[in-house]
């Protein structure tokens, strides 16, 4: 069937988001087996399907941009700043790169194909799917859909995960404590847009610890939240809204993380060494709106889906900041459940 490329749109909202303006060549392959024709098999198993398709995806990139929030427990003096970015790979474990339909609770669609009753996530292989679609639920198949195949990202982009890029500026603002903030302002690129903003707040409790703020490290506790907000077009001729109906088709797209961590760091000669234990804690949704006439269906589908994804990880980080005057690169590993290594560089002052 003829789609309206709903992964590639999703996908171009994702590069976006990360400043790429290329797709993978994996993500060019979606036309017959796309993620709109899960629409046919009804807007609540639609729902399900989609969710467990993207959820890897949505859940890396939201590791990914809660990362990078800084470099050294130490707070800077009054007035001080750093302007920074840094670039997190976050690494999707291979458990994510299948899903169960039979796990969700469908109630028109049954995976046909491949036989395993796997399926492919957007992040896993490239392997073909069929679904029969009970649309009366007389247990009889009325027609079949083909799902949409994974992207391979471990072959298309070489790793098992995402890249997300993140700038930011820290200021020492009162008693050693630091305000952080990073942004992105609103970005279009065709039919899709996204802007993104982040805060952060940096305390060093050291200073109250009797016996403790004298010995030579510094202790912080962090707390930041990042938020990201953005949208794709979504219409084509071949889902037209239903007559009369002039809402717009799209996918609104909100991402809301949070981060709780204590820090410690240590310098020595010109190196910085610095870990922390911290909590994330993130919410994602993604809606498709508008009406969409679907083949096989006699009434158009309204607002069809809406995907929510919530994950919360604790979290282990060790790195190094190298400081050559203002100037400093840095590199990190976070242990979570989607673990990131990031690397960066930046200016300080003060």
């Amino acid at each position: 069937m003829d789609s309206f490329q709903f992964s590639a749109k999703f996908l171009r909202l994702v590069l976006l988001i990360l400043g790429v303006s290329v797709l993978p060549k994996g993500a060019q392959a979606q036309d017959e087996n796309d993620i709109v024709n899960f629409l046919q098999a009804g807007e609540a198993d639609a729902s399900k399907l989609m969710n467990a398709y993207l959820n890897p995806m949505i859940e890396g990139l939201s590791y990914g941009f809660n990362g990078g929030w800084y470099t050294t427990a130490k707070a800077h003096k009054s007035l001080g700043f750093d302007i920074g970015i840094s670039l997190n790979a976050v690494f999707i474990p291979s458990s994510k790169n299948y899903f169960r339909p039979g796990d969700l609770g469908l109630e028109t669609a049954t995976l046909i194909s491949p036989q395993s009753g796997m399926a492919p996530t957007i992040v896993g292989p490239s392997e073909e799917t069929t679904y029969s679609i009970d649309v009366d639920g007389n247990n009889q198949t009325d027609f079949t859909i083909d799902g949409p195949q994974g992207l391979d990202f471990k072959e298309t982009i070489k790793i098992s995960g995402v890249l997300a890029p993140t700038a930011q500026i820290g200021i020492g603002i009162y008693k050693n404590t630091d305000l952080k903030i990073r942004w992105m302002p609103e970005v279009s690129m065709g039919s899709s847009k996204v802007k993104l903003i982040g805060f952060g707040v940096m305390h060093d409790i050291k200073q109250h610890m009797p016996g403790i703020k004298v010995l030579p490290f510094d202790i912080s506790v962090l707390v930041a939240f990042t938020k990201i907000q953005g949208e794709t077009g979504m219409a084509d001729p071949t889902f037209p809204p239903s007559p009369g109906d002039t809402s717009p088709q799209r996918m609104d797209y909100d991402m809301e993380a949070w981060l709780f961590e204590a820090l410690i760091s240590k310098k020595l000669a010109i190196f910085t060494f610095h870990g922390g234990i911290g909590y994330n804690t993130i919410n994602t949704s993604s809606d498709v709106t508008g009406s969409y006439m679907v083949p096989g269906y006699q009434q158009p589908f309204t607002d069809p889906v809406s995907l929510r994804f919530k994950n919360n990880s604790m979290r282990l980080n060790a790195g190094i900041r190298m400081n050559l005057g203002p100037i400093y690169l840095n590199g990190e590993y976070v242990l979570q459940e989607y673990s990131t290594v990031s690397v960066g560089l930046g200016v300080t002052f003060r």
